[in-house]
């Protein structure tokens, strides 16, 4: 691992910045057959803290500042003119160290759509080996669709709670299927959730993929490191990126290519800032252009989500650990031996299910939530003050509504704007709408409502479209899954358009230069997108590798 002091010029094959999801595993993958130098710029730390191991820890630290960028949307016209939280993760592993771990992969039609934009390499049937060549995956695999020996451990959770079968019985009535592997040939049903989990602790990127790449000689972490603006020299080629520790500022060269991993936030910004934008919006802020991409910053797409929480009848196994002297067995006991309330993550399981006939896959995905976030540590023998619950979340995870990041100033230390325009398109409102409709519903069903005292949130059954829509104005938020901001689109006319950059991540106008995270997806993915963060990077480095080659 390098030194925490770097000198004031680095150089390496490539540069890659961002330690997320994407950047980690790029820099195992460049990196193991010893060819190439690797450089990874990544602007916080890399931490040892217990709780971003432990499943439990989520609640802890996925707000905690120094772990993250706490972004804040602009005011959402369509919410009423809330101001969303975005957490993004703001250490080595990025997002990934504070997540809810939650192992989707999409569903077919998602990738089948990008290619017929005009993205050939990118269908169901050509990422599947990338899928498989990630996982490890130790549950049932019907189909012969999974991959039992990559790094990415693949576990089902194992909750003992009787609310899951109760949850079952509540979606089976309702005519969804039960299925052996919603990641298998058929997503719509409902199942066990999975996730990334190896022995009861979180395995992030740093933990897979980070850690074998640092033992090698030819791989090298700089943290601390805030990219500022990219180095494009008189020809049109990125040469490297300019960053700042402190009050010192740093030139990190690459001789073959510079990788923006930065998420879907990072990215755009780090593009805008060097002049790779929309021509008129760089011109405002006096930013010299290097090259008109309007779809930079553009097409920002999330999942938006609500929550119906049910009153437990009965305390929650979790419930009875967060007494403070109890708790702190639970986390010990998580913390060296994987095991215990504390090691469960909070979902357990996933439904993809549609809004409307028609459609050509789920639209919706419904995560059960067995216990309350709210319902935090406290005192023995001191009631809690808040009520144990469980709850249904309705995710929209093919949305219409899109939204967009932009500057605010020409300053690397001005975070970006970002409007995500959640629930602006009519048809999303409706969509949610139906989703909302199906969690009461669920609740309602006798072997759920078995487990509750009633609805918590709402406080009461909702009905009426206008009393629906406006609950969901002012309680829908996202549930973190921001993409397509640098997004790729075709060469030539038609289609998507041109896009950021093309089917290969290269960025259209610079040469040397890609983007390899959530932010080339074009088109949503339904469901969690850690697990298709993670195929672009495995996609991106072959791609990579392969031009290496021919270059020499």
């Amino acid at each position: 691992m390098a030194p925490p002091d770097a000198p004031a010029d680095i150089e390496a094959d490539f540069v890659i910045v961002g330690a997320g999801s994407a950047g980690c595993l790029l820099a195992d993958r460049l990196s193991a057959d010893g060819r190439f130098r690797v450089v990874l710029v990544e602007a916080g730390r890399r931490w040892r803290d217990p709780l971003l191991s432990i499943p439990l820890g989520v609640g802890a630290v996925w707000k905690a500042a120094r772990y993250n960028w706490s972004y804040r949307s602009q005011p959402e016209p369509a919410l009423g003119g809330r101001r969303l939280f975005l957490p993004r993760g703001r250490l080595v592993g990025g997002s990934s160290m504070i997540n809810a771990m939650n192992h989707v992969r999409g569903n077919a039609a998602d990738f089948d759509a990008w290619a017929a934009l005009g993205l050939p390499g990118w269908s169901a049937a050509e990422v599947l080996p990338l899928f498989r060549r990630l996982e490890d995956y130790s549950g049932p695999d019907p189909d012969d669709l999974r991959g039992r020996s990559g790094p990415l451990a693949v576990t089902e959770a194992s909750h003992a709670d009787l609310v899951v079968e109760a949850a079952f019985s509540a979606f089976a009535a309702a005519g969804h299927t039960a299925l052996a592997d919603y990641n298998g040939a058929r997503q719509e049903g409902f199942g066990r959730a999975q996730f990334n989990l190896s022995g009861g602790r979180r395995l992030g990127a740093d933990r897979a993929f980070l850690a074998p790449a640092l033992r090698r000689a030819n791989v090298r972490l700089l943290t601390g490191m805030r990219a500022e603006q990219l180095e494009i020299a008189p020809d049109g080629r990125a040469t490297g990126v300019v960053c700042r520790r402190g009050g010192r500022r740093h030139v990190v060269k690459a001789g073959r290519e510079v990788i923006l991993a930065a998420g879907a936030f990072g990215s755009p910004a780090l593009l805008l800032r060097s002049g790779l934008g929309p021509a008129t919006d760089l011109a405002r802020l006096g930013i010299p252009l290097r090259a008109h991409l309007p779809a930079v910053g553009a097409n920002l797409w999330d999942h938006p989500r609500v929550a119906v929480e049910f009153r437990r009848r009965r305390p929650s196994q979790l419930s009875g650990a967060m007494r403070l002297d109890r708790l702190a067995v639970a986390l010990a006991r998580a913390a060296l031996t994987g095991r215990g309330p504390a090691s469960e993550p909070l979902a357990a399981a996933h439904l993809f299910a549609r809004s409307r006939p028609g459609l050509p896959a789920p639209n919706l995905q419904f995560l059960l939530r067995l216990f309350n976030p709210a319902l935090g540590p406290r005192l023995p023998f001191v009631p809690p003050a808040v009520s144990d619950a469980f709850g249904l979340v309705a995710c929209l995870v093919h949305p219409a509504s899109r939204g967009r990041v932009r500057l605010v100033s020409a300053d690397p230390a001005d975070p970006p704007a970002i409007e995500t325009g959640i629930l602006g398109a009519r048809q999303d409102v409706e969509d949610l709408t139906e989703g909302f409709r199906m969690a009461q519903a669920f609740g309602s069903h006798p072997a759920f409502a078995a487990h509750h005292d009633g609805p918590l949130s709402p406080s009461s059954q909702l009905v009426g479209q206008g009393e629906i829509e406006a609950f969901l104005r002012a309680s829908a938020d996202t549930i973190f899954h921001p993409a397509g901001t640098c997004a790729m689109g075709p060469d030539g006319a038609g289609g998507h358009g041109q896009g950021a950059v093309d089917g290969t991540l290269r960025v259209r106008g610079v040469r040397g230069l890609r983007v390899v995270d959530a932010s080339v997806m074009p088109l949503p993915v339904r469901g969690n997108i850690q697990a298709a963060v993670f195929m672009v990077a495995e996609k991106a480095a072959g791609l990579i590798l392969d031009a290496g080659r021919v270059q020499g």
